[in-house]
């Protein structure tokens, strides 16, 4: 596919990269929103997997859209400018909102000024929680796709409490030694690194970014897409209760694709059709 390579700098100083994808020649968008940011989620990029196949299958509905990285991209990588290790395994979310506005910032210098913004998986979460925490007037409307239940609640009653109890434990026990900063191999809610102060901000007892906590301070359209295999504890029924849940939204709905699985990489042009129907609906709004 052709783009344009594109970077950005957030407020923290660090170079985002991206790429940007013109409408296919003759395509022409229907609805108010002028371009599509993408966000993608743990250990993803701005180039690989569902992020940037959704953005192609976008584009050839006349929207421009514009994949990008978070601080938070793949699993680790070193930033020689400021010498930080960044990467999925070091993430405090709440930062995340810095790499949305770049984006959306690099987006509003090119013209366009009704944005929407697509997650899947953590990028879910991130977008949601960029609209529950920011009044960004740009913002058109956001479209979480298959987001995470970040509830340390809901985790301590669900079949998996004892592995995920005994990752708390674990975390909290290299925080309290000093050691917050220090990488452990986890297996819930799915195997993957983490720094014990990154478990525990995005999994810990102050659910700072539990989406269906969060999804009544939303108050652009919400579209929130899932899919029927996504079973698991983490994902099981996140999508309608986040729907449900945003009642200050002028319009919220959840769509569950049959045989999806997590993120809907097997069901990418359903869910591409689902998603620019949201898009060109929203002209009724």
């Amino acid at each position: 596919m052709l783009v344009d390579l594109v970077n950005v700098v957030n407020d923290d100083g660090v170079r985002l990269d991206g790429a940007f994808l013109a409408p296919k020649d003759g395509s022409s968008a229907e609805g108010p929103v002028d371009a599509v940011l993408l966000i993608h989620g743990s250990t993803g990029n701005f180039y690989t997997g569902s992020n940037i196949t959704m953005a192609e299958a976008l584009r050839a509905y006349g929207y421009p859209c514009l994949s990008l990285n978070t601080t938070a991209h793949d699993t680790v990588w070193y930033n020689a400018n400021n010498s930080t290790y960044y990467g999925v395994a070091y993430e405090n979310l709440d930062r995340s909102h810095l790499d949305l506005k770049a984006g959306i910032d690099y987006l509003a210098d090119q013209g366009f000024m009704r944005i929407a913004l697509v997650g899947n998986s953590m990028g879910a979460v991130r977008v949601g929680y960029y609209a529950a925490t920011e009044s960004d007037k740009r913002l058109a409307t956001i479209i979480p796709v298959s987001p995470v239940r970040l509830s340390y609640t809901y985790m301590l009653n669900s079949e998996d409490a004892e592995e995920f109890q005994r990752m708390i434990e674990q975390a909290d026990e290299l925080e309290a030694k000093g050691k917050a900063q220090e990488l452990m191999a986890v297996k819930y809610p799915i195997p993957q690194m983490f720094s014990a102060a990154s478990y525990l901000d995005k999994h810990g007892p102050a659910e700072r970014y539990n989406l269906v906590t969060l999804a009544p301070k939303i108050k652009v359209p919400v579209f929130v897409v899932s899919g029927s295999l996504e079973t698991h504890s983490r994902l099981r029924d996140a999508a309608r209760d986040i729907a449900i849940a945003a009642v200050n939204s002028p319009r919220a709905e959840y769509k569950v694709i049959e045989g999806g699985v997590h993120s809907l990489g097997n069901r990418l042009e359903e869910t591409a059709l689902a998603v620019s129907g949201w898009l060109a609906s929203l002209a009724c709004q």
